[in-house]
């Protein structure tokens, strides 16, 4: 009944669907190209995965696409933990005064919350932290994000672990998410005198519409700016030919 519940629901927001609110590029080409028109669609779900258990590396990425969206209007950060530290935020390029922290006891809240600003207009982009979540607690948020056009992050900062079947076999968990990431820490490429700028490993899991990939990213600090300096591929990594660019 909830799954009908929720069909229904799409189904009556047909007539009243807003605009398409196009993508926003990452400006890096290698990323770039494996997404769909060419950039991050806006207006939909996308899910951050962290690849260590700190998960420090998805949050920093996620904090940087929030950067990037706040340009659209303010951004609402929902989680339930209280070990977020602002001026961190600040310095990835998350400006104080478009940014909005909100608290809610427990993870039920954070996604309550979360779908109700998703339908609230006037916000740049939503993002909501949970560790574990259902395909019907996405799709909700998924249409929340279309009655809008409001585009939502859900930040799972701990590796998901695949789930085991009736049959017995073990398999990733379905997904409303239009992208989804992974991202873990990777080898600085500094020398043993001089520790370089921070390196993620970025997958882009899943894309609908594109493609997924894998690259080593390099971040600038104090800025919302990535690099690519490298593309992996069979689980080896392959220097990018063209130079590096920083996107944003």
């Amino acid at each position: 009944m909830s799954a009908l519940a929720a069909l229904r629901e799409r189904l009556n927001r047909y007539g009243s669907a807003v605009e398409d609110p196009g993508v926003l590029p990452l400006a890096l080409p290698p990323i770039d190209d494996r997404l769909p028109r060419g950039g991050l669609p806006l207006g939909r779900l996308h899910r951050v995965a962290g690849g260590d258990p700190a998960g420090a590396a998805a949050t920093g990425f996620a904090a940087r696409l929030l950067a990037r969206l706040q340009r659209r209007g303010p951004v609402l950060w929902c989680a339930a933990a209280d070990d977020l530290y602002p001026p961190a935020l600040a310095a990835l390029g998350l400006a104080p005064d478009r940014l909005i922290l909100v608290r809610p006891r427990d993870e039920t809240g954070v996604l309550a919350v979360a779908e109700e600003a998703l339908r609230t207009e006037g916000f740049g982009a939503v993002l909501a932290e949970a560790a574990r979540t259902d395909l019907l607690a996405e799709r909700r948020l998924q249409l929340a994000c279309e009655a809008r056009g409001i585009t939502a992050l859900l930040l799972q900062r701990r590796p998901i672990a695949p789930r085991a079947g009736r049959d017995g076999i073990v398999r990733a968990g379905a997904s409303a998410a239009v992208t989804r990431w992974t991202v873990a820490p990777a080898p600085s490429g500094g020398t043993a005198a001089w520790v370089g700028p921070a390196r993620w490993e970025l997958a882009l899991t899943h894309s609908r519409g594109g493609q997924p990939g894998r690259w080593i990213v390099e971040t600038e600090d104090g800025t919302d700016r990535l690099a690519v300096v490298a593309e992996l591929a069979d689980h080896a990594t392959e220097t990018v030919d063209t130079p590096r660019r920083l996107a944003g």
